[in-house]
Formats: structure tokens, sequence, C-alpha cells
């Protein structure tokens, strides 16, 4: 029933997305093309995207992208609610400079920054952001949760190779019950380059159940 009442809500606090394409034309078939989620670079579509940004603004093409790399959840766990995003190359470096066009930063300058602070090659690793809500504080803390994540050959990876780091836990109350969130930042250290999946499981310390999400790359 809690869950019902509150799907949904605590996603909706700290991952908004946008709405896909709506218009029609030369530039924004091109780019639509390139939007899947993928780890393959972003030298191949850098241009595409610069049109498309360039003729209906980089908000809306970072909205696409975000929401593009949103996980498929497979089930929840003993969470209340879950999300997360795969932060491939393409989806980071149009975010850069979606935040770059914002704040009316130089582009050749965010760029250099990509690559110098934000870029990772997904032959040495892969980030993700997961969002877990619940109504017990003790689930969504770093003593209690455990991250694997195993790709499409099998490999599984966990411990030292999930590096985590937590955001402060948020409260909100609902229909009279207090519900938390919290936002972990993963790097998982490993070869990606030629993966055609990975899956995300999320176990919290003495609960049955686990959180499951997967991306399917193009």
């Amino acid at each position: 029933m809690l869950k019902k009442a509150v799907v949904g809500v605590l996603v909706a606090l700290t991952l908004v997305v946008g709405s896909g394409f709506a218009d029609v034309g030369p530039g924004i078939v091109r780019a639509q093309q390139h939007t899947e989620i993928t780890l393959k670079p972003v030298e191949q579509v850098r241009d595409y995207y610069i049109e498309y940004a360039t003729q209906h603004g980089w908000e809306k093409l970072n909205d696409t992208m975000r929401e593009k790399a949103m996980a498929e959840v497979i089930s929840e766990g003993p969470f209340v609610t879950t999300a997360s995003r795969l932060y491939t190359p393409r989806v980071l470096w149009v975010e850069r400079m979606a935040n770059a066009d914002y704040y009316f930063r130089d582009f050749d300058q965010a760029e250099k920054e990509f690559y110098d602070d934000y870029y990772v090659d997904p032959a040495d690793g892969t980030s993700i952001m997961t969002v877990l809500g619940s109504s017990n504080r003790r689930d969504l803390q770093d003593d209690s949760i455990e991250f694997i994540v195993r790709d499409s050959t099998g490999k599984v990876y966990r411990d030292w190779e999930v590096f985590t780091v937590p955001y402060p836990v948020t409260e909100r109350t609902l229909l009279g019950i207090t519900l938390y969130n919290v936002t972990y930042e993963l790097f998982v250290d490993g070869d990606f380059s030629a993966v055609d999946s990975i899956e995300l499981f999320v176990l919290v310390d003495g609960l049955v159940g686990r959180a499951e999400h997967r991306w399917i790359l193009e």
C-alpha cells in the first residue's frame, strides 16, 4: 500500500527528466538516431548534437539524453522506490555542455573540462547514479547497503570494484508517513568497452529481496 501511495514521488524530487523530441527536421532526425544509450565515443556524434542544440537548445537535448539513460527497473526490492541513471560518455558530455550554456560559459573550455575531469573511458569503468527511497532510514545507510554490478559477459563487480559516494539522506512526510531518500554516485572499476548490457543490484543487510536495474546498450 505504501509503495502505491508514493511511487514516483521521491524520484520526481531528484531525477526530473524531460520529454523526447517532438519536432521534425533533418538535424533533429540525425540527433534522434544517436540518443540511444550506448558507451560509444562522443566524437562520432558531436556535430549532430551541436546542430540540434543550436536550433532547439541544450536543455532539451540534455533532458532527452538523461531520460534515455534511466535504467529499466526490474525490481525495487525492499525499497519504496528506486531509479538509476547510467552516465555514459555521451550523456556526461551533453550534460557539461548544457551546464556551460546555462551559465554562459565558454563551450571549448567546458569540453576541455569534460575530458580532463569527467570523462571515463569505458575500458576503465563506468559511472552510475542511483536514488533509493525507504520508510526506514537505516536501509539507506552506507554500512547497510551493498551494490553489485553485472555485465553481459557474466562478469560481476562488487566490494572494492564498486566505489560509492553517498549524499546526505533527506526526508519528507507524505500522508502522515516519513519517507527517506538518498542518492549514491557509483564508479565501477572494469572494462565495459564491449558489453551489451549492464545490471545493477542493490541489497540491504538483513532484508530479503533486492532492487534490480538494467540497461540494454546499443
